[in-house]
């Protein structure tokens, strides 16, 4: 392998995607010298049409690991720490990239994403997902998550804290000033299951509390980039470090149809419409923005008295503020808990599966098609998760023998049929309780 070419291509790819300036080139490349134990350097040209179209740098990073491994350099285990530490080497510094920001943020839309952008430019995001994608009123989506994530460390103890950028597998993570209430801060999510989706962070590590400094920022957020959303709930994520989800596609939850609609007395002006998603939902939308704020907040501390949890999401719709609050209530059965588990992103309707229940979900395909015989000892090693489903399959499908496509089919309707009903399992209250909760207000 020729490691002298493959940093010329680094070098190449991050003039071309990553801003980097012809000034640091000589210093960047003496660093990547220094981390792979170089004393001596050989010139190479490199096609620059080719590394154009390169969507990432891990194509390139492959190589420069696998040197790194053969010279004994790093080990396979380090892999993500390596890259993390060779690309911060060729990305801009954080001031850099705020002073890039602000120069962008007239329209907000494309300052937005840009900082997207870069983060999958420079490998500290990753945005390429299998997905089962729904489309239409009250459909899930479901995402097929990597291994890919942001490790546990010493130091920074939570993922989210500003004070870890720049730090181990975080290196080439960059934060954001935002100019919103409340000294927050954006990165892009490291897992980035959603179109634009980035994490809204607050500079103090503390956890979630949906008040009126929470929702403050939340519209701040929106009026600075209406064509995005900001939403929040409450999860044990939230619990460790206050933070919000931002992205420019529509939730599922967005998408859900009126059932009915309810007037106040006291705001006749705020639109109030009970929606049919699988959670107990309320829209509200007005272009009143401390009045919808009022209600939104009289809405969650009347339901937060009998214990139970929200799910908060803000946009603007034309020249109107909208407002999704879903209200959950207990916990999902056990045989429902098996595919994903209830995050930010479930309560809107986007489920993801890791790699272990993808596993898990192949081997019950083999059962459909006979490939693998099923007896009730088959059981373990999380495969218990999905008795019930597997036990409804099975049944399905008798003594016939399914082709791979139709069990592949097979499975996928069945999942989404456990995920809505996890859903279901939380709802707060059933549409009678739901109209006498808003009467109300």
């Amino acid at each position: 392998m020729n490691i002298y070419l493959n940093i010329e291509k680094l070098i190449a790819y991050a003039k071309i995607h990553l801003l980097l300036d012809e000034a640091d080139e000589i210093y960047v490349r003496n660093a990547i010298m220094q981390r792979l134990g170089l004393t001596e350097y050989e010139a190479f040209d490199v096609d620059e049409e080719e590394i154009e179209n390169y969507k990432d740098p891990f194509e390139i990073l492959d190589k420069i690991f696998v040197y790194a491994v053969q010279k004994g350099i790093c080990k396979e285990a380090d892999r993500r720490l390596f890259d993390a530490e060779i690309m911060d080497i060729v990305s801009l510094r954080p001031g850099e990239m705020e002073d890039t920001f602000e120069s962008l943020s007239k329209n907000s839309a494309k300052a937005l994403e840009w900082v997207y952008d870069y983060a999958v430019k420079n490998g500290s995001a990753f945005d390429q997902f299998v997905r089962w994608e729904n489309k239409g009123d009250k459909n899930i989506e479901v995402v097929f998550a990597n291994k890919c994530g942001c490790g546990k460390t010493s130091y920074p103890g939570c993922c989210m804290c500003i004070e870890g950028e720049g730090y181990g597998l975080h290196r080439n993570e960059r934060y954001i000033a935002l100019p919103i209430s409340g000294n927050w801060y954006l990165k892009t999510a490291k897992k980035a299951y959603l179109e634009g989706m980035g994490h809204i962070v607050n500079a103090e590590h503390k956890p979630l509390v949906i008040g009126k400094d929470l929702l403050d920022a939340m519209f701040d957020f929106v009026e600075f980039a209406p064509a995005y959303y900001v939403c929040t709930g409450e999860s044990d994520k939230a619990k460790e470090h206050m933070y919000l989800i931002s992205g420019c596609k529509p939730l599922p939850i967005h998408k859900s149809g009126e059932v009915r609609k309810f007037k106040s007395k006291e705001y006749p002006y705020i639109d109030i419409i009970e929606t049919n998603w699988y959670i107990s939902t309320v829209r509200l939308a007005c272009t009143n923005r401390p009045k919808l704020t009022e209600l939104t907040l009289k809405i969650i501390n009347s339901f937060k008295k009998e214990d139970g949890k929200v799910f908060v999401s803000l946009r603007k719709s034309e020249s109107k503020f909208v407002v999704e609050l879903a209200f959950m209530r207990g916990e999902a059965k056990k045989e429902d808990r098996g595919l994903s588990t209830l995050d930010t992103l479930a309560m809107a309707g986007i489920f993801t599966i890791t790699p272990a229940v993808q596993e898990q979900l192949k081997t019950i395909e083999k059962y459909l098609t006979k490939e693998l015989r099923f007896t009730p000892s088959c059981l373990v090693d999380g495969m218990e998760a999905h008795a019930s489903m597997i036990d409804r399959l099975l049944k399905e499908v008798g003594t016939s023998k399914l082709g791979a496509v139709e069990a592949a089919l097979d499975v996928k309707e069945e999942c989404k049929k456990t995920l809505v009903a996890f859903l279901g399992d939380i709802k707060a209250f059933d549409e009678e309780k739901t109209a006498e909760f808003l009467a109300e207000f």
